[in-house]
């Protein structure tokens, strides 16, 4: 259930991105406009869009490291990391 789950995450990251992108379109359309106070109105949506997205990678990212992170390890160790090395 946690895969599915980060599925989910990534899906909705990417239509945050995509609603981002539109809003800073239509902010520098308002800027090249001189509209400025419009202008910022949307580069200020896209920030909040951008952030949303990025907490929904940040989830995604925990999730992937509380499931998978010793199995990964065990099939692609890191060079002088090893448990045996640690005190």
């Amino acid at each position: 259930m946690t895969q599915d789950r980060s599925v989910q995450e990534y899906k909705v990251a990417a239509q945050e991105l995509d609603r981002a992108a539109a809003h800073y379109r239509e902010a520098a359309r308002h800027t090249e406009l001189q509209e400025h106070v419009k202008a910022a109105h949307h580069a200020h949506i896209a920030r909040g869009h951008f952030l949303n997205a990025q907490g929904m990678a940040h989830e995604a990212a925990k999730l992937h490291a509380s499931r998978f992170s010793d199995s990964v390890l065990a099939e692609h160790p890191v060079a002088g990391d090893s448990a045996e090395e640690q005190p």
